[in-house]
């Protein structure tokens, strides 16, 4: 039988039979009992998660939302995942903009901290306030949820278009990742493993030849205008107007909070500064696109504007993928998308809400944490940056 426990203090702390939540909101917040009846319920984790997306981040500035084989952590919630053995890992969001979501696997006791220690007290479910929540499992633990591998594309090619000079930065490939260590309990915990454990390596089919990582990068540039020197060295330029928030972050003047540490912005006069690059593309092969001009991506793509990032992803055979697919472009202070009429369609994931298929030559907003996948075996992902 699974015994629960909590720390009283300020958090709202939701518990029921197999999903725990502790909740940085105000006690008589609706959302407090929308959660609870969700967890009641026994509904599943991603319809408590919509629930907390749907209120907003300004509403909600931390929590972390459990279950046996999963954990989503936010703000300044710290969980301690202990397993049969005794080791001791630490899952936090600290610098996430979005939040942190882990498979978990052998679980033998949760720990949730998000204030000062105290006594505990027994709790069966219900609601109540709390700094720590420690939920042990005597059973064992269910199996992990299998996550299916997303199918590795075979290269990426950035081209900054206007076909003058050729320029080709060979890179050396990524050293292979080291295992990640547990740490036994001591006391203190020494490491902390970010990647989850466990997970079986996807195995390629036998007719389909393994595909290469990738190598190169090629940038096509030229200097037409001053501009253009501007752009070889990955700065958008201009002046907007902007408030800093106390990390140095630059928001939009009418912000309220910072939009990458979404923390209160201090009263001040909005002062025009350098326009800041509003965030970087996650490739599903590891790569990573700067947003610091538009952004085309297709089997073979092309473009009649200076300084775009034409994205190359994909084999010239592959039809999965349009030859110019979609575009992302940075528009004052928000980041757009849109399908440019590709064959096999464009859909988006936003953090806790399902995929839906963008309209053609429709734009829509990239939120922090949103996938985009082309087809479906390409995807990248949204992440915002300072």
């Amino acid at each position: 039988m699974t015994e629960v426990e909590y720390v009283p203090g300020t958090w709202v702390a939701v518990v029921g039979e197999r999903t725990w939540l502790l909740l940085a909101v105000a006690p008589e917040s609706a959302l407090v009992r929308r959660c609870w009846e969700l967890v009641r319920s026994d509904e599943p984790l991603d319809e408590v998660l919509g629930a907390i997306v749907l209120e907003g981040f300004r509403a909600v500035s931390g929590f972390a939302l459990l279950t046996a084989n999963r954990a989503v952590v936010r703000g300044e919630a710290r969980l301690q995942v202990m397993n049969a053995s005794g080791a001791v890992e630490e899952i936090s969001a600290a610098g996430v903009g979005t939040w942190v979501d882990r498979n978990l696997d052998d679980v033998a006791r949760l720990r949730v901290v998000a204030g000062p220690s105290g006594p505990g007290l027994p709790v069966r479910a219900g609601v109540v306030l709390a700094n720590e929540l420690l939920v042990a499992l005597s059973d064992a633990a269910p199996q992990p949820v299998s996550v299916p591998q997303p199918v590795p594309v075979e290269h990426t090619v950035v081209q900054q278009e206007e076909a003058v000079e050729l320029t080709v930065v060979r890179e050396q490939p990524a050293p292979p990742p080291t295992s990640p260590q547990i740490t036994q309990v001591t006391g203190v915990i020494q490491s902390f493993d970010w990647a989850p454990r466990n997970t079986p390596a996807a195995t390629p089919a036998p007719s389909v030849p393994a595909r290469q990582p990738v190598t190169e990068t090629v940038l096509r540039t030229t200097t037409l205008s001053p501009n253009d020197t501007h752009m070889l060295q990955g700065t958008r330029t201009g002046l907007v107007r902007a408030r800093k928030c106390p990390a140095g972050h630059l928001s939009s003047d009418y912000a309220v909070y910072c939009r990458v540490c979404e923390v209160p912005l201090p009263e001040q006069v909005a002062a025009m500064l350098p326009v800041p690059v509003l965030g970087l593309l996650r490739l599903s092969n590891g790569d990573t696109i700067s947003l610091d001009r538009n952004v085309v991506m297709g089997r073979d793509p092309s473009g009649d504007r200076g300084g775009v990032n034409l994205v190359q992803v994909g084999r010239e055979n592959d039809t999965e993928i349009s030859r110019t697919h979609v575009e992302i472009r940075p528009a004052n202070w928000d980041v757009l998308v849109r399908d440019l009429g590709s064959m096999n369609g464009t859909s988006i994931s936003r953090p806790g809400c399902p995929p839906e298929k963008l309209a053609p030559h429709i734009d829509e907003i990239l939120y922090p944490g949103t996938r985009v996948t082309l087809g479906d075996q390409f995807f990248f992902t949204f992440e915002v940056s300072g």
